[in-house]
C-alpha cells in the first residue's frame, strides 16, 4: 500500500508508517489524543505537547531510550497518536502544528473567570461566594517580618556607632587619632616634612614666602654678639663647677660597680644630662649670626674650643657608664672593671689640661 502522507510503499499490514510515522491503520482509532501531564488536548500529529513540553501518549516505544528522551529528542520516536480526518486528506504541516497549539480550544483547562462567572449565576444571592484557599504546607500564612527586623537591627547599629564616635564614653577615640596620625606619618613621610617645613600646624604662623626664618636673616651687631659670647663663658664655667661635673665625677665613682643595674641608670642621668647641655651650647655657638667683619670672630673659635674640651671631659666619663649598664642586674662588676675604665683611660687627660690651660685667658672682653 501507499503511505498517505509520505507517498511511500509500505507493508498492507502496518498500523504505522514506518518513514514519516503516520497513522495508517483503522480509521476508527479515537482521535482525540489528551496528554498525561497538564491534560491539554493534542493533535494527532503532535509530538510533544505545547503547554508543557511532555512526549504525546503513546509517542515512545520499546525503542526508544530514556536518554533520547530527555535530551529532548522526540523527533524520531514513533508516532502513535490516531490521525484526525482532515490529516488523512493532506499532509501535517509546521503551520497546522502552531494552529494546533496556540488554539485554546484544544485544552481541557478551566479558565478562572468563567468558573467564577459560572458560580454567580448559581449563588442564591447572585454573586460568587469565596472559598477560603487551600493550605500551602511550604508556606506561611503569617506576614514575614524578617525584614523589619534587619531594617530595625542595621539603625541600632549605626546609632550605637554614631554615639561611640561622638561622646567617645570609653575614652578610645584620643588614642585612635594618634594611632591614626602616626600611621599617615609612616605611610607619607614626604607629605609629613612638607607640613613641617611650612609651620607644623593650623595654629602657628605661616613661613615667610623667600624661604628663610626671621631669625635667620637678621645678623648680630658686635655688641650682641658680645652678650652671646658672655652667656656661653658662663655657661661653660657652671659646667666646670661642682654642682655639674663635680656631680657626674661622684656618682661615677661611687655606683658604676653596683650590682643594681637601676641604681646604677639613675646615677648616669647626671652624666648625659651634662653632655646634651654641652652639645647645645656648642650648637649655640655655631650657629651664631655675627657680621662678617665683627671683631669677635676669634673669641666665638675660644669658645667652641673651651666647650668642646668641656664636651670630652663628660663624654669619656659617659663611655664607661655605657660599659657600665651593660652588665645584666644582680651580677658582680668587679671582672668588668678594667672594661669599664678603659674609655677613660684612653682619653686620658688632655682635654682636662686644655681646658685648665685656657679658661682664664679666653675669657671674653668687650672690644
Amino acid at each position: 500500500m501507499i503511505c498517505p502522507h509520505c507517498l511511500k510503499t509500505i507493508d498492507a499490514n502496518e498500523t504505522f508508517c514506518p518513514h514519516c510515522h503516520a497513522f495508517v491503520g483503522d480509521s476508527s482509532y479515537s482521535e482525540f489524543v489528551f496528554c498525561d501531564g497538564c491534560g491539554a488536548r493534542l493533535s494527532s500529529h503532535d509530538r510533544t505537547c505545547p503547554k508543557c513540553g511532555r512526549p504525546a501518549p503513546g509517542i515512545l516505544s520499546t525503542e526508544s531510550a530514556s536518554a533520547d528522551l530527555a535530551a529532548g529528542k522526540t523527533a524520531s520516536f514513533p508516532r502513535l497518536s490516531a490521525p484526525s480526518f482532515d490529516e488523512e486528506a493532506a499532509p501535517s504541516s509546521v503551520a497546522r502544528a502552531l494552529d494546533d497549539a496556540a488554539d485554546p480550544s484544544e485544552t481541557n483547562i478551566l479558565d478562572l473567570d468563567e468558573l467564577d462567572r459560572a458560580q454567580a449565576v448559581g449563588s442564591p444571592k447572585g454573586r460568587s461566594e469565596s472559598k477560603p484557599a487551600p493550605h500551602d504546607p511550604y508556606h506561611s500564612d503569617k506576614p514575614s517580618r524578617k525584614g523589619l527586623v534587619i531594617g530595625l537591627a542595621a539603625v541600632l547599629l549605626i546609632a550605637a556607632g554614631a554615639y561611640l564616635v561622638v561622646r567617645d564614653p570609653l575614652g578610645v577615640m584620643p588614642g585612635a587619632y594618634e594611632w591614626f596620625d602616626r600611621a599617615a606619618a609612616d605611610a607619607f613621610p614626604s607629605r609629613q616634612q612638607a607640613e613641617d617645613s611650612n609651620g607644623g600646624g593650623a595654629d602657628e604662623e605661616p613661613a615667610s614666602t623667600d624661604g628663610e626664618s626671621e631669625s635667620a636673616e637678621t645678623v648680630l651687631t658686635d655688641d650682641e654678639v658680645y652678650a652671646a659670647l658672655s652667656r656661653a663663658y658662663q655657661q661653660i664655667e657652671s659646667y666646670d663647677a661642682d654642682e655639674a661635673f663635680g656631680e657626674v665625677i661622684d656618682s661615677f665613682n661611687g655606683f658604676y660597680l653596683s650590682k643594681s643595674l637601676q641604681e646604677r641608670t639613675e646615677r648616669s642621668a647626671s652624666a648625659f644630662s651634662l653632655r646634651d647641655q654641652i652639645d647645645q651650647t656648642i650648637a649655640d655657638l655655631e650657629g651664631l649670626r655675627a657680621p662678617e667683619d665683627t671683631v669677635y670672630a676669634e673669641d666665638i673659635q675660644h669658645m667652641i674650643q673651651l666647650a668642646q674640651w668641656m664636651r670630652g671631659r663628660v663624654d669619656q666619663i659617659c663611655a664607661s657608664w655605657e660599659v657600665s649598664l651593660s652588665v645584666p642586674d644582680g651580677e658582680s662588676l668587679k671582672p668588668y672593671q678594667d672594661e669599664i675604665l678603659a674609655p677613660m683611660r684612653r682619653a686620658g687627660s688632655s682635654d682636662l689640661d686644655n681646658f685648665d690651660a685656657h679658661f682664664l685667658e679666653w675669657e671674653p672682653e668687650r672690644k
